[in-house]
């Protein structure tokens, strides 16, 4: 079966709270993302072999792996970094690939690692936006088009949260954005409504004219998520469930992606106890109204 426009409808995040709740639960769900990075150990770059497998995580990958379609979302590319690019990371997705089929995988468009001359990275922990200038468009570009080629998938881009914006840029977010993914076909969007609500907050951006000026065409997956207020900050938490704003902007946005092939709901694993079985399926069943308001194509679990 050729899945390259498959629209597989409405997600989770994988997190260490689910595997009792997808036991009992997985026709919830028409897909699940996860995060490649919780199932491997990275020994350093001198290691042989560099990534260990976890066991208890691969056989709850394989399990999940059974039951419906899986896609990625990484967090240590970090793509924003300069004058790094960790290509025996790339070589290993590339190999989960091969054994898990993923529809899509994705990254974010900021940097997390600083390298160092030992074994192992720096690590900044937290995601780290790009500057909007012609100079890392240019790196991106690069790094996007090698990554495409060793891992024939599509490949998404997040768009940020942020909580300082850099000065005198080249471009605006949407732009940059709309500018990286126009030279690739294989390189997309990954729309984060709950980031772009969190800067609407902090920052008073207009998100609606955000999503207009967006390639929406070029949107395969979104994200929702919940937040919090901390220290006169809202915070992309994922505490619980979506605010009533999230779900309006998911509703504009899915109006306009004719491409949009999943949408995710993100929760940290210990908000948990807040949404439970039934909160969990309340956020899932509320996502799915958007989408069959708007998506024609059905959604199914068939593998290939």
């Amino acid at each position: 079966m050729d899945n390259t426009n498959e629209k597989l409808g409405v997600g989770l995040l994988y997190n260490a709270s689910l595997p009792e709740y997808l036991e009992h639960n997985i026709e919830q769900v028409d897909y699940i993302e996860i995060i490649p990075d919780m199932f491997w150990s990275d020994e350093g770059r001198n290691a042989y072999p560099r990534f260990v497998d976890l066991p208890q995580w691969r056989h709850q990958l394989n399990w999940m792996a059974k039951q419906v379609p899986l896609v990625a979302h990484n967090i240590g590319m970090s793509l924003g970094t300069l004058n790094y690019f960790d290509k025996g990371y790339i070589q290993f997705m590339k190999e989960m690939n091969e054994s898990y089929r993923f529809r899509w995988h994705s990254d974010h468009l900021s940097f997390i690692k600083l390298p160092t001359k030992g074994p192992h990275d720096h690590n900044a922990g937290i995601a780290i936006p790009v500057p909007y200038d012609k100079d890392y468009l240019a790196m991106l570009r690069e790094k996007i088009s090698f990554i495409t080629e060793q891992i024939e998938l599509p490949f998404l881009i997040e768009n940020n949260v942020y909580f300082v914006e850099y000065p005198d840029q080249d471009y605006s977010e949407t732009d940059f954005i709309n500018q990286l993914v126009s030279t690739n076909d294989q390189a997309n969007i990954l729309l984060d409504i709950h980031n772009l609500y969190a800067n609407s907050v902090n920052h008073k951006l207009k998100a609606r004219q955000y999503i207009d000026e967006l390639r929406m065409d070029k949107v395969v997956e979104m994200h929702i998520a919940g937040g919090n207020e901390m220290g006169g900050m809202y915070m992309d938490s994922h505490a619980g469930p979506c605010p009533d704003e999230v779900w309006e902007l998911l509703d504009y946005a899915v109006s306009k992606a004719p491409n949009l092939r999943g949408i995710t709901f993100e929760f940290h694993e210990s908000y948990f106890p807040l949404l439970r079985f039934d909160g969990l399926n309340k956020q899932i069943e509320m996502a799915k109204a958007i989408w069959n308001k708007y998506t024609l194509q059905p959604y199914y679990h068939e593998l290939a």
